[in-house]
């Protein structure tokens, strides 16, 4: 079933700031009877891999207060009223790490990181060609970076190292590209040598 059981009769803001906005809609549920549901309202979320030409991958340490604890991600950020994804990955890049990227490649399609109570769509981007230049880390940032290798940020994911949901999906995704792109190698060199 595609079509949405859902029929929302109305909808009110019950608080916003400057990144969220809580909605309350007064519904009727798919079983018929009546009730309520809460969205949480975002900016897209962005994500940033940031590749050396050895690949490895730039990381950004911050402490995240909803979660009480810190965190090693990729270079994660929101887009700004009217900026679109792609550009709102180059500021991130460029305010957090202090980097700059000749490359910019989608990494998948849209993600939907929490969709039972929020409508937050997020974007990653692999980013290669990086030149190093000043970090301006928002206020509400203390953020240290770090460069690993490839093959650490992968084993950082597997032992719970990086818990963040923007940067698995993206190192996974990586991973996964790397793999299709060994394989598509060595059916050519297969190929050539038959």
């Amino acid at each position: 079933m595609t079509e949405n059981p859902w029929i929302t009769h109305s909808s009110r803001v019950m608080y916003k700031n400057a990144w969220i906005t809580v909605r309350e809609d007064q519904v009727t549920r798919p079983d018929g009877k009546p009730g309520i549901y809460g969205v949480v309202e975002t900016r897209l979320a962005t994500g940033v891999l940031a590749l050396t030409e050895a690949d490895a991958v730039y990381l950004v340490g911050q402490y995240r207060y909803p979660m009480e604890c810190y965190s090693w991600e990729i270079i994660e950020g929101g887009s700004d009223p009217g900026e679109d994804a792609l550009e709102a990955c180059k500021r991130e890049l460029l305010e957090e790490a202090g980097l700059t990227a000749a490359q910019w490649e989608p990494l998948g399609g849209e993600i939907h990181l929490s969709n039972c109570h929020s409508s937050e769509r997020g974007y990653l981007y692999v980013a290669r060609g990086l030149h190093e230049g000043e970090a301006s880390p928002e206020g509400t940032e203390a953020l240290q970076i770090r460069k690993v290798p490839w093959s650490e940020a992968l084993a950082m994911v597997d032992s719970g190292e990086i818990q963040d949901a923007l940067s698995i999906m993206a190192i996974l995704r990586y991973e996964r590209v790397r793999h299709m792109q060994d394989a598509s190698r060595a059916e050519s060199e297969r190929n050539f040598m038959d």
